[in-house]
């Protein structure tokens, strides 16, 4: 995608002109960023473990029970006693392990927002309930949030998207609906592909 292209796409996400320049926008495919950022810093995962879990329940200490909501209406199965809970050491490690290995397709950045997008073609979202942090979507999305604390970029604006083949249908899908009902993503953000080739 072009440096242009890429404004663009910023300005669509973002449903307003943003005067971005060409070049201000930087973009990364399969995106492991606290990965990275571990690895930029010369430190380790287990050395960070403790700032993890720190910023997890910071952030998102009542997520287990948003969750338990969303079952309550049919929109997930029913958790495990891991899942999104941190109260272990057992827990905090196998949460430090879910950030590190959290893959996002799509990644745009800008002076001030951070664009986390998924790419889907006929599979759906990923749920694994042997995992501290089930669902997919919900998994980048908190990945990406205390990434952001861990680099001092608290005030960047966070702006989650997906890219399929049917927006209607992704905005049925339970993962999506939990996002827009917590207010993480914006309806408008369900994109189709060939939305994605126009702006080029």
């Amino acid at each position: 995608m072009s440096a242009e292209a890429r404004v663009r796409l910023v300005d669509r996400l973002l449903d307003t002109p943003t005067e971005l320049q060409p070049g201000t926008v930087r973009m990364e495919l399969f995106w492991r960023g606290l990965r990275d950022h571990v690895a930029q810093c010369k430190t380790t995962l287990a050395a960070e473990q403790k700032a993890l879990a720190e910023r997890y329940a910071h952030h998102f200490s009542d997520l287990r029970g948003r969750i338990e909501e969303f079952v309550g209406l049919g929109g997930f199965r029913s958790l495990i006693e891991d899942n999104y809970q941190i109260d272990t050491a057992s827990q905090k490690e196998k949460l430090g392990r879910n950030l590190f290995h959290t893959e996002i397709d799509i990644v745009l950045e800008s002076p001030h927002h951070l664009f986390i997008g998924e790419a889907k073609y006929l599979m759906s979202f990923h749920a694994h309930s042997d995992l501290i942090l089930v669902h997919q979507l919900i998994r980048q999305y908190v990945m990406a949030r205390i990434l952001l604390d861990l680099r001092g970029d608290e005030g960047k604006k966070l702006v989650p998207f997906v890219v399929g083949e049917n927006a209607k249908s992704l905005q049925k899908t339970a993962q999506v609906q939990f996002m827009f009902k917590q207010e993480w993503m914006r309806k408008e953000n369900i994109l189709e592909w060939s939305e994605i080739k126009a702006l080029r």
